[in-house]
């Protein structure tokens, strides 16, 4: 008896195209979880959840990086809130810490944006998509897209540099 064959049908190409394009991501979509705020340890398994989801999409999708960063990011974001919940309020407040204080850094100010702000920043610079592939993968108008990365940079600029150009 042959093999199953399912790599042989322009299904299975696709599909193995598919997942050669999600691990091809890899490295692109962590380094956005973790300008995102997540730590190494919530990327990587934020990261391995969207690769089983990959494991089982069927429908092509044009940005394997956009798709793996957004599915990545919902994992990350809906594990952040379990733990939120489910941590006694004294266990968090006494694992936080200010030792940077007086320090500038990039991810501090990304983590001080919004959840959408952030996204979309990571999103464009991080990971490269275009205005309408930001817009079509967060389901909002590309003009939203264009007015938070403005507000956003803004933002950033504002309190990393203060203003000056």
């Amino acid at each position: 008896m042959a093999p199953s064959g399912a790599d042989a049908t322009p299904e299975g190409a696709a599909r193995q195209e598919w997942l050669a394009r999600c691990e091809a991501a890899y490295a692109k979509v962590y380094r956005g979880l973790i300008a995102m705020g997540a730590t190494q340890d919530e990327a990587a398994d934020a990261l391995q959840d969207a690769f089983e989801d990959a494991l089982r999409q069927r429908t092509p999708i044009a940005r394997p990086d956009g798709w793996l960063f957004v599915v990545a990011s919902r994992r990350w974001h809906r594990a952040r809130w379990r733990q939120r919940i489910f941590r006694p309020l004294e266990l968090l407040r006494g694992s936080i810490s200010n030792d940077r204080d007086d320090e500038i850094d990039l991810l501090t100010e990304l983590g001080r944006l919004t959840k959408r702000q952030r996204t979309v920043i990571v999103s464009r610079y991080v990971l490269g998509l275009s205005q309408r592939e930001i817009a079509e993968l967060l389901d909002i108008a590309p003009g939203t897209v264009a007015a938070t990365v403005h507000q956003a940079t803004a933002l950033l600029r504002e309190r990393l540099i203060g203003g000056m150009k």
